[in-house]
């Protein structure tokens, strides 16, 4: 069995034909306690921090078969309301399986603080699986703004959602999708160059801020052709951005 790191993924090579792959997430202070730093309900950050591990695991081409949470909260309300956002994060998956979810919650002391972990394990079948990759001659584009905090809870109409990847997936002319986190897209961008032992140029003039966070990925890159630019513009409802060059 070979274990091994690709970006923020942990691979384990489990046999001849098959892959588990890992994804994590984690938020703290958002939520309807007391001591929340950003207010909002329970079935929110379920939603979101489920979608950040699930992004990473679609975007690799992983099937999901386990979501596990680890809630630093009581089970009565506030984590049934968790899990009840997490079970909305899959719903454009059409899982049916009810086992698929499982975790833990803090039964032994009153908490006034909201703490969330979220680790999705998924599967890849080798001879169907064709890994993401990047080459020289496609463009970088960003799909979705960078939101972060309040923000997300106040403009849907501009992020990412699982919903929106998986109509990224269909598409030939996009070649890799990679989520952005609280890094940032210019640290993404430079991922995705190291991964694929490649260079870029970034676009002048840019409209877009490669610095600000992404949050709960409110946005990916995708390489793709740059003759399909404009069809990409014009099918996604959310953003699009050109913001560089693989050479």
């Amino acid at each position: 069995m070979n274990i091994s790191k690709y970006r923020d993924l942990t691979l384990i090579d489990i046999n001849e034909e098959q892959l588990l792959i890992i994804s994590c997430d984690s938020a703290g202070g958002i939520g309807n306690k007391k001591n929340d730093v950003v207010k909002t309900t329970p079935e929110v950050i379920g939603y979101f921090t489920t979608q950040v591990a699930l992004m990473e695991i679609l975007s690799f081409g992983a099937k999901p078969i386990t979501v596990i949470n680890t809630l630093s909260v009581e089970m009565n309300d506030t984590g049934k309301r968790i899990i009840k956002g997490i079970k909305e994060a899959l719903e454009p998956l059409d899982f049916h399986n009810i086992n698929l979810i499982t975790g833990s919650t803090e039964e032994n002391f009153p908490v006034t603080v909201t703490g969330i972990g979220i680790t999705i394990i998924g599967i890849i079948n080798k001879k169907e699986w064709r890994k993401p990759y990047t080459e020289p001659g496609l463009i970088a584009t960003v799909v979705g703004l960078p939101k972060v905090g309040n923000e997300v809870l106040n403009d849907s109409n501009t992020i990412m959602s699982t919903s929106k990847l998986l109509e990224l997936k269909k598409k030939r002319y996009i070649r890799e999708i990679l989520p952005v986190g609280s890094k940032g897209i210019l640290y993404e961008l430079n991922q995705m160059s190291k991964t694929n032992n490649i260079k870029y140029f970034l676009e002048d003039n840019l409209s877009i801020d490669i610095y600000k966070s992404g949050g709960p990925s409110t946005c990916v890159i995708v390489s793709m052709e740059e003759s399909k630019y404009g069809e990409l513009k014009n099918e996604i409802s959310i953003p699009v951005n050109r913001i560089g060059r693989f050479i």
